[in-house]
């Protein structure tokens, strides 16, 4: 009963935490999506059941965090493109091998297909 509370409120949370999340705290509003955004979006296009929801919620903010330190470094200036853009491919390939575990084969080739979808719209910027 617990876990069935808990889930209905991180599904509540989740639906509720993009409406907020508009435009970052520098006023970007070309920021990446941050993990609440990611696992929405799951949601509502894998339909992710409530225990692939609150097992697939950790990965997704574990990774995004992780992204978030590299774009870091990438302002910071400390480390090549190249370098950046390998840690990147290995940080999606080990995401993918843990969501691999959690979703179907349809689930996981949906996944795939927006993940590619959103690498080229913020590939496709003109910035790099």
């Amino acid at each position: 009963m617990m876990k069935m509370i808990y889930a209905c409120l991180m599904v509540l949370f989740f639906m509720t935490a993009p409406v907020f999340a508009q435009v970052g705290p520098s006023g970007d509003a070309h920021q990446p999506p941050s993990a609440a955004d990611i696992v929405a979006k799951m949601q509502s296009k894998l339909n992710l059941t409530q225990d692939q929801l609150a097992a697939v919620t950790p990965i997704i903010e574990k990774y995004s965090s992780k992204r978030e330190e590299i774009r870091q470094s990438m302002k910071d200036d400390t480390k090549g493109k190249d370098s950046i853009r390998s840690q990147m491919k290995q940080l999606r390939a080990d995401e993918n091998q843990e969501l691999s575990q959690l979703l179907s084969a349809d689930q996981m080739s949906q996944w795939e297909q927006m993940q590619s979808k959103s690498e080229h719209h913020h590939d496709g910027g003109g910035n790099g």
